[in-house]
């Protein structure tokens, strides 16, 4: 299968003011080839619908894949999974990478991005992500948690949450603690898989983590 970056130009019409726009929509998004789309997906530019009539400006979120041929990896971006989907993925499950993952939202691949950037486990991520759920008991109950994606800065790793109410607040993840699930839960997940694709998530955890205790 062709990994080379692939694009259409399409028209759009803004759903403001109607005004019609040639957008890019790229099925395939290879960041060894091309290193400046990974900017451009980090920085929220490459999903993105911008109105230069009326100044709206949306995401713009597609079916896609993410490859990066240098780390071996395959992130395969569906908003809804279709019978289309599944023939894509059977297609993309041959050829070879080191990771596979479908991740359904643009902040998921980024938070992927991030992950493979910092040489972690993107599994032991969502099981600190789990631990950290019971941590945050009192805010749960005061709030709604939207979602807990991972960041860094430099050295330092964090969780960022997003709260209906509160907006978003963040908490220090130190190497250490990575260390101590990694060791406390790598005989639970194996090896790390790279012939099918995955949906690694905090759901995924939450079975491994509640099933088992």
């Amino acid at each position: 299968m062709d990994k080379l970056t692939k694009f259409t130009r399409e028209e759009l019409a803004c759903p403001r003011c109607g005004k019609v726009h040639l957008c890019d929509r790229y099925s395939v998004i290879n960041v060894t080839e091309k290193p400046e789309l990974k900017e451009k997906v980090l920085l929220n530019k490459l999903f993105v619908f911008k109105c230069d009539a009326c100044g709206l400006t949306a995401p713009l979120t597609y079916e896609s894949v993410y490859v990066d041929t240098k780390k071996k990896l395959l992130f395969y971006l569906t908003p809804e999974r279709t019978e289309n989907t599944e023939k894509s993925l059977a297609m993309w499950e041959k050829v070879d990478a080191g990771q596979k993952r479908i991740v359904t939202s643009l902040n998921d691949l980024k938070e992927k991005i991030l992950i493979a950037d910092n040489l972690l486990d993107d599994r032991i991520v969502e099981f600190m992500k789990i631990e950290h759920l019971k941590q945050l008991e009192k805010e749960i109950k005061d709030d709604n948690l939207l979602d807990i994606l991972f960041d860094y800065q430099g050295n330092q790793y964090y969780f960022m949450l997003f709260f209906e109410k509160k907006g978003i607040g963040r908490i220090p993840v130190s190497q250490e603690y990575y260390r101590d699930a990694e060791h406390r839960y790598s005989s639970r997940i194996g090896r790390r898989p790279g012939d099918r694709f995955m949906e690694i998530n905090m759901k995924w955890a939450g079975d491994i983590v509640f099933k088992r205790n």
